[in-house]
């Protein structure tokens, strides 16, 4: 199995399955040229529908990230890494202005932040 999906988080399967498929090119495990597994096979392999994995294949075509080639299957079109990291990047922006609106304190954040570099985790 190339990756698993938490079925009990408020973020939906077919994002999960996105982030996955993101997060395995920026760690170098899928490359510009590789195939990734059919939505049949992913599909099958996760115990999800069908329907998707086609929508965060489609939705990663949409992105120019991964296309279709006839017959072949579904290839890594381009490295997304610096676009991946931005995107993160603001994503953790909004979330830690959320925070501040709901009065967490800037050492509870640090603390978490420090808590997860830490953990050795990557």
């Amino acid at each position: 199995m190339w990756f698993s999906v938490d079925f009990h988080s408020h973020v939906p399967v077919y994002i999960q399955i996105k982030e996955n498929i993101k997060g395995m090119i920026l760690k170098g495990k899928l490359k510009v040229g590789d195939y990734i597994p059919s939505i049949r096979a992913l599909a099958k392999d996760l115990g999800v529908n069908v329907n998707t994995v086609a929508r965060a294949y489609r939705e990663l075509e949409q992105e120019g990230i991964i296309h279709a080639e006839r017959g072949e299957g579904y290839v890594v079109k381009k490295s997304v890494e610096d676009e991946i990291k931005i995107e993160t990047l603001e994503e953790l922006r909004r979330i830690v202005k959320k925070l501040k609106s709901m009065g967490i304190q800037k050492e509870h954040i640090q603390s978490i932040l420090d808590n997860e570099f830490s953990n050795g985790s990557n």
